[in-house]
């Protein structure tokens, strides 16, 4: 029974699927599908048209006004982060910089050191020898 069961049910899909078909072929060849689908397409088109005005009009953002705004809004994320991006190298070129000046101030020190008072040793020495 169960093999009459999916012959019958084979042969009524398979009926099915060539009625289908013949409809679609049907269908495509007809000249008043084809026009009816083209007026569907521009009736479509016009209640878009329709729609945005109606909402610019109420001051409402359409779809496609609040995608182009969510656009927006990502390039300018984007281009905010780069922005930080570099300002954080900036500050760290400016504190490699100031550490370069601050080793540089500490070994000028660390050379004005020793001459200065070498000099004031020699400066010392001078004034004692007239005494004698």
């Amino acid at each position: 029974m169960s093999e009459d069961g999916d012959g019958i049910r084979d042969r009524v899909q398979s009926r099915g699927e060539k009625a289908a078909t013949d409809i679609a072929q049907a269908l495509i060849g007809s000249p008043a599908f084809g026009q009816a689908v083209s007026a569907a397409v521009a009736a479509r088109d016009k209640a878009n048209e329709a729609q945005k005005a109606a909402m610019g009009a109420l001051n409402v953002s359409s779809q496609d006004s609040a995608e182009r705004l969510e656009r927006r809004v990502r390039v300018l994320s984007d281009r905010l982060e780069e922005s930080e991006d570099r300002v954080d190298r900036a500050l760290d070129e400016v504190r490699s910089l100031k550490r370069k000046i601050s080793d540089l101030e500490a070994s000028r020190e660390s050379i004005k050191a020793p001459l200065v008072s070498s000099t004031t040793k020699k400066s010392t020495r001078a004034r004692k020898k007239p005494k004698s």
